[in-house]
């Protein structure tokens, strides 16, 4: 009768540690960021004020680094700045600001 009792105590204590553990549960991890696409200085010279942000990064190749944001995303003045590094030169970059989906000022350093 003790055995059986000590027997059925073992299980129980069993059964109720099943999935205890002491180990944490792995930590999420952050979103992998794309690298920028890189621009070609041709690719720079096609780009126009006035072009909306799809049509900027259909001629560029694709997108850049968001660099700057500032505003309310959705509002009329919201206000982005993308960059991207140029091909062919590790220290060239070209930056493309957005206001409202349009172009309204490109800068380039370096080419």
């Amino acid at each position: 009768m003790r055995i059986r009792m000590l027997s059925a105590m073992f299980f129980l204590a069993c059964v109720l540690t099943t999935g205890c553990t002491t180990s944490k549960a792995p930590e999420p991890t952050a979103p992998v960021e794309q690298p920028a696409t890189n621009m070609t200085p041709e690719n720079f010279d096609k780009i126009n004020i006035g072009m909306t942000y799809e049509d900027s990064v259909k001629t560029a190749g694709g997108e850049g680094k968001l660099v700057s944001e500032s505003g309310t995303k959705g509002e009329p003045d919201f206000t982005v700045t993308y960059e991207y590094p140029v091909e062919g030169n590790a220290n060239a970059k070209a930056k493309l600001t957005f206001r409202g989906n349009k172009l309204i000022s490109k800068s380039k350093s370096g080419f």
